[in-house]
């Protein structure tokens, strides 16, 4: 009689523990690697970047040239307050002027930011990869210290986005 407690305890248990269980089943997972920055150089339309960061820098470099004396002078304390003032000016002309082209270059470049994600994506999926991490995060972070080659995708998303 003892034992018929025993076996219903069991039973209860072991129906409450196999959802459990179909939950932990592993699943293998492939993970991959890309050069990121490689995959945004190789897109067709990155000469439009290339295009505003030349822009930008000819529209900085005078403002750099102006602002470098008076930021040695001001840091030295030996700026008078007419400089200081100048300075300060001209340091906002700068960060003004900067954000503008940062904006400008943002915009030209989210497209083809999504147009690498796609590619990414594509390319992950018909290989099989179940998650891609870029190669260079991935090694700074110390996340990842060694990877076989087998898993960079970076040449398989640069030829998709020449599709």
């Amino acid at each position: 009689m003892k034992r018929l407690p025993l076996i219903g305890v069991l039973l209860a248990l072991g129906a409450l523990l196999t959802p459990m269980l179909a939950q932990n089943k592993t699943v293998a997972s492939r993970v991959g690697f890309v050069d990121a920055d490689a995959l945004v150089q190789a897109h067709p339309d990155y000469k439009k970047v290339q295009e505003v960061q030349s822009q930008a820098r000819k529209e900085l470099a005078p403002l750099e040239e102006k602002l470098k004396p008076l930021d040695e002078k001001v840091r030295s304390g030996q700026a008078t307050a007419k400089e200081r003032q100048d300075y300060e000016a001209l340091a906002k002309t700068y960060q003004a002027t900067l954000k503008k082209w940062q904006d400008r270059q943002n915009q030209v470049l989210k497209p083809i930011l999504e147009d690498v994600d796609k590619a990414i994506a594509k390319v992950a999926k018909a290989q099989g990869f179940s998650v891609v991490m870029s190669r260079q995060v991935a090694a700074q972070s110390g996340l990842v210290v060694y990877a076989d080659e087998d898993t960079d995708l970076t040449q398989a998303v640069i030829q998709e986005l020449k599709r």
